[in-house]
């Protein structure tokens, strides 16, 4: 599965990539094995964004540590290992708490879906074989279904982009340093 099977004409697009020096096959574990404690820069960026949610006294439990994959804010739509996963779904990110219950959509029900008062958001990692290493990359996409949450989401995106996209260089940063120590260990 593409991004473009899931969402097509996004309004927000960021994209990173990183080549690391080991098979595709280290670097999907690698991927799968990063935790929020690994992570620094995404568990104070993480904490800040879900602090008003904490604070109405929901999402305690979404604190302890677990695999970055595990905390992401759309499901996983897909896995075609070790090459992609893609994951999507619809958020009201820039409300504090968190917006409403988000439905359950599979990639078709996410690309026809375009209730007001929502984005749709995917985001894939693809794993490339390239120059006899890997290259680990990222896209996130973001579309409004509506012209008023465009203009809030928008808002909240301008804040959040440089955070989140220096969660991205994170994680793909986590993985590279993980998978070229396993792999020289090997």
């Amino acid at each position: 599965m593409e991004l473009d099977d899931v969402l097509l004409n996004p309004q927000h697009v960021t994209r990173q990539a990183r080549w690391i020096d080991a098979p595709p096959e280290v670097v999907w574990e690698e991927l799968h094995a990063v935790r929020l404690s690994g992570l620094p820069v995404t568990v104070v960026l993480g904490a800040a964004r879900f602090l008003p949610v904490l604070l109405s006294g929901s999402g305690l439990g979404q604190l302890r540590d677990r695999p970055f994959l595990d905390c992401l804010p759309v499901p996983l739509l897909a896995s075609d290992e070790p090459r992609s996963l893609v994951f999507g779904g619809a958020l009201q990110a820039w409300r504090l708490t968190g917006g409403e219950k988000a439905p359950e959509l599979d990639a078709e029900g996410l690309r026809n879906w375009m209730r007001p008062r929502w984005v749709k958001a995917a985001m894939d990692f693809r794993l490339t074989p390239s120059r006899g290493g890997t290259e680990l990359s990222s896209e996130t996409r973001v579309l409004s279904t509506d012209y008023e949450t465009r203009r809030k989401f928008d808002r909240y995106w301008l804040l959040v982009r440089p955070g989140s996209t220096a969660i991205r260089w994170e994680v793909l940063t986590a993985v590279q340093l993980r998978a070229e120590a396993r792999d020289r260990a090997a």
